[in-house]
């Protein structure tokens, strides 16, 4: 596992092309920590140039379906105007919409009521009609020109 220090390297230094070569859309378990870290390094840097490799991070966060990380993901949705429009809702669910939202009910974290909220506001409603994670995923496997 890199260090904080190899992480801000890194994520200044890398790119979406750079970020999918490393870890794949659909990185492996011993990955996520550095991922992880990226994501932390990169919703603090408001001098950022480009979402683009913020997003992709948060996709591959999102490929491993881990309900926890629906808060990291929102937080970085959340760093600025244009992360908040860059990344999709849908990302935060990459466990599902209902394992989610029931992480969200049990979690202690101050952003998961806001969260919970905005899963269950009608305007967000509609962006889950017929969301899976896998189908998800694949559209992200389309955008990025990858095998589906």
């Amino acid at each position: 596992m890199l260090t904080p220090a190899q992480i801000a390297k890194l994520d200044v230094a890398m790119d979406e092309n750079e970020l999918l070569a490393r870890y794949g859309l659909v990185p492996a378990a011993a990955d996520l920590p550095e991922i992880r870290g990226i994501i932390q390094s990169l919703t603090t840097d408001d001098t950022r140039d480009s979402n683009e490799p913020l997003k992709l991070l948060c996709i591959q966060l999102f490929s491993a379906g881990i309900p926890s990380d629906a808060l990291l993901i929102y937080k970085a949705k959340m760093s600025s105007f244009d992360a908040g429009c860059y990344i999709d809702i849908q990302l935060v669910c990459g466990a599902g919409l209902e394992a989610t939202k029931a992480f969200l009910r049990e979690s202690r974290e101050p952003e998961a009521n806001e969260l919970l909220s905005v899963l269950q506001d009608g305007n967000s409603v509609s962006d889950f009609d017929g969301f899976t994670p896998e189908g998800h995923l694949d559209s992200y496997r389309r955008y990025y020109g990858l095998s589906v």
